[in-house]
């Protein structure tokens, strides 16, 4: 399972656009110098010639992503806690065993998926950076659309 970013950028703009990104950027950040123009370039000249409706849908999705990836952290906390209260919970309570034990091996089982998802989309620097760059870009095709709009 991927984070939620990669996926998004995979999904708009291919597959193999993503892993030049991101090896891009990966390189940059470690030899400390950020320089994401080249991707801006590069997804602006893919994106430029798509018409406005595209374009919305595009930011709309990317929108819905951003507040995915926020919710899935805020989320975590309250997962965390609930777990944790179960599990006392089931461990205090007087069930056969067996039962427990179940119990507590399949709320592992999710609470790991939740980790593993939180930990996948909070640790996602070099996607993030991509999507910020991608942000950027469909933000300036809407704006030189309603400016040309304006105008005519």
């Amino acid at each position: 399972m991927s984070n939620v970013f990669k996926k998004l950028i995979s999904k708009e703009l291919g597959e193999v656009n993503y892993h030049r990104y991101f090896s891009f950027v990966k390189k940059s950040m470690e030899v400390k110098k950020a320089d994401s123009q080249l991707i801006y370039n590069d997804i602006y000249e893919k994106l430029k010639y798509r018409d406005l409706k595209a374009i919305t849908k595009m930011h709309n999705r990317l929108n819905d992503t951003m507040l995915l990836a926020f919710r899935i952290s805020k989320n975590f906390f309250f997962a965390f806690l609930f777990y944790l209260a179960a599990s006392v919970f089931l461990i205090v309570k007087d069930l056969l065993p067996e039962v427990t034990i179940v119990a507590l091996i399949l709320m592992n089982i999710c609470f790991i998926y939740k980790t593993y998802e939180f930990i996948a989309n909070k640790f996602c620097y070099v996607d993030a950076q991509i999507v910020l760059v991608y942000k950027a870009v469909l933000d300036r095709i809407i704006l030189n659309e309603r400016k040309e709009t304006q105008l005519k």
